[in-house]
């Protein structure tokens, strides 16, 4: 169900913020799967024209964020686990990469940055807040990848980490051992507080790989239902 009211587009650069805000609340979940998308509903909450919305909706069918019957409706897309199976090992294999690039340029003060951010994952897994526990996650990991000062590897990950946010959120919200990846962050910290960074890639492989297991017990639970 769309919000009841948003902030107005900035007529500048409308296209792009109308893209995004739909791609935000479809990722966040506010719109979820089967939710009907009607240009002229968008329209109104955005304070945008009908050709904006329509083409953001095209450009989310592409990405496999909506799904479309020919002159009948518009819909959100069903969270496709299969994707998953083809995203993980991409995004833990260039992650690993990340780190042997941004080793050379840890700080303290990047350290610090880890550790604030895994307890803020530790509260918001506490309160159940799904939404906070995939930002704080998401910030841990972006900063060694910001650290890898690799512009491509940066790009190309976000990217695939965008398509991922879908299934990031539905995971946390099962909280479903996710309290795990507080203790792997924790062990990717300590390496890197040894300069051990061949320890701290293999720990971020092994962080992604038993958070591929625990979201595959979730979805086999719920299909189980």
């Amino acid at each position: 169900m769309l919000p009841t009211h948003a902030s107005k587009v900035n007529r500048s650069s409308i296209r792009e913020q109308v893209y995004h805000q739909i791609q935000e609340w479809i990722i966040t979940g506010i719109l979820k799967p089967g939710d009907k998308l009607k240009d002229q509903e968008l329209a109104e909450v955005l304070g945008a024209s009908r050709t904006p919305i329509r083409e953001a909706l095209l450009r989310l069918e592409e990405e496999g964020m909506v799904q479309t019957k020919a002159n009948s409706w518009t819909q959100v897309a069903p969270v496709d686990f299969d994707e998953a199976y083809q995203l993980y090992p991409i995004i833990w294999s260039l992650e690993k990469l990340a780190v042997s690039f941004a080793q050379t340029n840890f700080q303290a003060i990047h350290v610090e940055q880890l550790e604030a951010f895994n307890e803020g994952l530790t509260q918001a897994l506490k309160n159940e807040n799904a939404l906070d526990a995939q930002k704080f996650d998401h910030q841990f990991h972006q900063v060694f990848i910001d650290l890898s000062a690799n512009k491509e590897l940066i790009r190309v990950l976000d990217g695939l980490k965008k398509k991922l946010r879908r299934h990031e959120v539905t995971y946390f919200n099962g909280f479903l051992g996710a309290a795990q990846s507080v203790e792997e962050h924790t062990k990717f910290i300590q390496a890197i507080k040894t300069a051990d960074f061949a320890a701290a890639a293999e720990m971020i492989e092994v962080n992604w790989k038993e958070s591929f297991q625990r979201r595959l017990s979730i979805f086999e639970n719920n299909e189980m239902k």
